[in-house]
């Protein structure tokens, strides 16, 4: 799974080296933390880091980030990526702003749906899929 490291102020972030002159960065503040408290979080990471690109996280990374915890979770880990139902992002959104839980969302949209997920992907990919 991916790991979140905090800045100094307490607003999660993410790196990913993009090349041999630094990472690109995003940061996930939430409701809690105030415009000033981003820009505070933004100086620090450029200050102390070396950044090739900065973001803070819009919907789509939110989402990301909800669709790597079902794929990390340990339900989901005898499972092969095919049966995994979190290709819809409607739905990931959906869940994820009404504060579902991954746990939650497996039970309901993951678990009793690996047949169906595995059939779609299947019609969708071919049964190359099942060689991998």
């Amino acid at each position: 799974m991916r790991r979140y490291e905090k800045t100094r102020n307490g607003i999660e972030y993410t790196d990913e080296i993009v090349s041999s002159d630094g990472a690109a960065f995003v940061l996930y503040p939430t409701a809690e933390h105030t415009p000033e408290m981003v820009k505070a979080a933004i100086r620090e990471l450029f200050n102390d880091r070396d950044v090739v690109a900065m973001k803070v996280a819009d919907a789509r990374d939110w989402d990301e980030r909800y669709r790597t915890e079902i794929f990390a979770h340990p339900w989901t880990s005898p499972l092969r990526w095919f049966e995994i139902n979190a290709d819809d992002y409607e739905l990931l959104r959906r869940e994820r702003e009404k504060g579902t839980p991954p746990e939650e969302y497996i039970k309901t949209f993951v678990l009793p749906l690996t047949a169906e997920t595995k059939a779609a992907n299947i019609q969708k990919y071919g049964n190359e899929i099942l060689e991998r």
